[in-house]
């Protein structure tokens, strides 16, 4: 497997988590995104939206991190990333869509707007923008908050479910948002950080067991993979392997 990733992504540290927890060995390849490699002609062979991540697989083409995740997760079943009874797989789904159409889009603005590296990056975010986001995290939060109640994980066993939550609440607490008032998701959150998947996750995508610090120039130590090639040697590979897909 070649997994295609940016520094500072959440959405790239979504797959990473999920890839690192099904135990799937890889080849982690960063995309540096200031240099536009994300728009090259090779890369927009595998993700025409020049987005990332992307994962390709013996000739399996996937880029969104859920899509990647739960592919991860029924190649890999040992790793229990997914229910085994249809109902257990689709209230674990439903947490994925309740991410990326409600917690995403709350959370953004707001880290966007708090933490101070990530402002140096995309600048200041529009103030409208950023209340809108606080407005929806009142509505979203306590649903996860409750949800949790009596049980360590979202649907009771970790799941891929947690996996798409967790890289970006992480960034919503580290940009100092208060979670005191949903104390129970605040305890999944020390929970998750504290798997080793996800460890080695932000330290690939953030240079950091916590997200933050300097971002090192290599990343990747700890993937079954192997290191991460740097440079252009990172660069190359992709090329020969968008040649095929």
């Amino acid at each position: 497997m070649d997994f295609y990733y940016g520094r500072n992504s959440g959405n790239s540290a979504r797959a990473a988590f999920g890839l690192f927890e099904s135990g799937a060995p890889f080849d982690p390849r960063q995309l540096n995104i200031k240099a536009n490699q994300n728009r090259e002609p090779a890369y927009l062979a595998i993700n025409p939206m020049g987005k990332i991540p992307a994962l390709v697989d013996e000739g399996i083409v996937l880029w969104e991190s859920n899509a990647i995740n739960w592919y991860v997760a029924e190649r890999y079943p040992t790793s229990g990333l997914l229910p085994d009874s249809i109902e257990g797989r689709a209230a674990v789904q439903r947490w994925l869509f309740f991410q990326t159409a409600h917690m995403s889009p709350g959370c953004v603005p707001v880290f966007r707007a708090t933490d101070p590296r990530l402002r140096a990056a995309f600048g200041e975010p529009d103030a409208r923008d950023v209340e809108r986001g606080r407005t929806e995290l009142e509505r979203f939060l306590p649903v996860l908050d409750r949800q949790l109640e009596g049980r360590d994980w979202l649907e009771r066993r970790f799941s891929v479910a947690d996996i798409a939550h967790t890289p970006h609440l992480v960034m919503l607490a580290g940009g100092g948002f208060d979670l005191s008032a949903y104390p129970r998701l605040a305890a999944w959150l020390e929970r998750v950080q504290a798997r080793p998947g996800w460890r080695k996750a932000s330290e690939l995508i953030y240079g950091s067991a916590s997200c933050s610090g300097e971002v090192p120039q290599r990343a990747g130590k700890g993937c079954r993979g192997g290191d991460l090639p740097g440079g252009t040697g990172s660069w190359a590979a992709l090329s020969s392997i968008a040649t095929v897909t």
